[in-house]
């Protein structure tokens, strides 16, 4: 089969998609990657042949004028897709649709959607998978008339938040009598008379399968999936760190408890920096008996005001990248920012994990992680050097976080590899391809 995966430009979104496409390819299938051009390096960095297709997108730069150095942790109508059905309103779904169609989802799209339908068309995919806010994908699959199919990062809160958007405004609809109003929604259905209009443009039209494709590979065991009425395809979470080297100091098994800490790419190098004091959770950190690893962007600086402050380097270990997955299998902790990549990484090799989550779907994974019992769920206004390190050293000294991340690890090691997908999704796309 020809199989086409496509991402707008974020490299953690494209992570995600590695193991798969890799699968895919080692099964002897045709595969291609098409994002704008900033991705290209990474794709290729991968080991993928890579296709760009229109222009950069601008996220990051409406972003910053919109927030500039505000915390943006609450995504309206995102933010609410762990609440109970019968909680939600209406109101405020559309309401949140209505904002971030515009500077999210069109914004991401409108750049590369007219050159991927035109390489769908030439290319003829017999497969396209898409990450879940590259709603071009669907339309360039539907274009072509291939099968199409959405690859999570993370909790799918996009499906969860639009069945219930669908269901509250058919309700709605039922209620007054109508019958219904743009794409048959009482009021008005901002993500779908935007995919609507995007859709027509190529001769295609608009279903809830262009919100939401025709199946989701979900990577999150069944326990941190959100409630969803959704074709998913579980597979188990795919570990890929980018290039990377795994330094020599690695090999050697630390003296004492080493404690990992991280709080990814996105802060530092798209928003508007960390939301917590760094340097004073490190301080911290070092007055336990523990070693600590910190993985930082400005390592350099960061390291210089702990030695200033009296600090060594024999407690803190402060260097600007090390891969995660050579870090997680030495940590008897992991405090981090809640990110899936870094969830999933961890998980696998049973750490218990510290979240400090902020952005979209990262406070629903550490809640995840909580209920669990392999992670602690510190809200980042919390997260105090003092507070960090209480909640370390009670990792460390009760057993049932230990217990808990080791049958994390083995729900996630029950799931189907990457390898073992590829059979059930040449037969979704022959059963989505005859029938259409």
């Amino acid at each position: 089969m020809r199989i086409l995966f496509t991402a707008y430009a974020v490299r953690t979104h494209f992570f995600s998609m590695v193991s798969l496409a890799h699968a895919l390819d080692t099964a002897g299938h045709e595969v291609r990657v098409a994002s704008q051009p900033e991705l290209v390096p990474e794709i290729t960095r991968a080991g993928l042949t890579a296709v760009p297709v229109g222009r950069d997108h601008q996220l990051w730069r409406v972003l910053r004028a919109r927030h500039g150095d505000e915390r943006w942790s609450a995504l309206p109508p995102f933010d609410v897709a762990d609440v109970p059905g019968e909680l939600l309103s209406l109101g405020y779904l559309r309401a949140g649709y209505a904002d971030v169609v515009p500077w999210w989802f069109r914004l991401v799209n409108e750049p590369l959607v007219d050159e991927l339908v035109g390489l769908c068309r030439w290319w003829e995919p017999d497969l396209v998978v898409w990450e879940p806010g590259t709603f071009a994908g669907a339309v360039a699959a539907r274009a072509c008339g291939a099968a199409h199919g959405r690859l999570t990062w993370g909790v799918d809160f996009f499906g969860r938040v639009r069945e219930q958007f669908v269901r509250l405004a058919a309700a709605e609809s039922a209620a007054d009598g109508s019958s219904g109003g743009n794409c048959g929604v009482p009021g008005g259905d901002p993500l779908g008379e935007w995919l609507g209009e995007l859709a027509g443009r190529y001769g295609v039209g608009f279903d809830e399968e262009l919100t939401t494709g025709q199946f989701t590979v979900d990577q999150l065991p069944e326990a941190f999936r959100l409630e969803a009425d959704i074709g998913y395809v579980p597979m188990r979470f795919g570990v890929y760190n980018g290039v990377s080297v795994v330094p020599r100091w690695l090999w050697e098994a630390p003296v004492r408890p080493r404690v990992g800490f991280t709080l990814g790419l996105s802060a530092v190098e798209r928003l508007a920096g960390y939301s917590v004091s760094v340097v004073e959770i490190l301080k911290a950190l070092a007055g336990l008996d523990v070693e600590v690893v910190a993985a930082l962007s400005g390592a350099e600086g960061v390291r210089a005001e702990l030695e200033g402050s009296g600090v060594g380097a024999d407690r803190v270990r402060v260097e600007e990248f090390v891969p995660l997955a050579a870090l997680a299998p030495t940590c008897a902790v992991m405090v981090h920012h809640g990110g899936f990549g870094t969830i999933g990484t961890t998980s696998l090799h049973a750490v218990p994990q510290l979240a400090l989550a902020e952005e979209i779907d990262a406070p629903i994974l550490a809640r995840g992680l909580a209920a669990y019992g392999a992670g602690v769920d510190l809200p980042v206004a919390e997260a105090t050097g003092a507070r960090v390190a209480h909640e370390v050293r009670r990792m460390l000294t009760e057993t049932s976080y230990a217990e808990s991340a080791r049958r994390l690890r083995a729900d996630m090691l029950a799931m189907p590899t990457a390898a073992d997908v590829v059979p059930a999704l040449v037969r979704l796309t022959e059963r989505h391809k005859a029938a259409a």
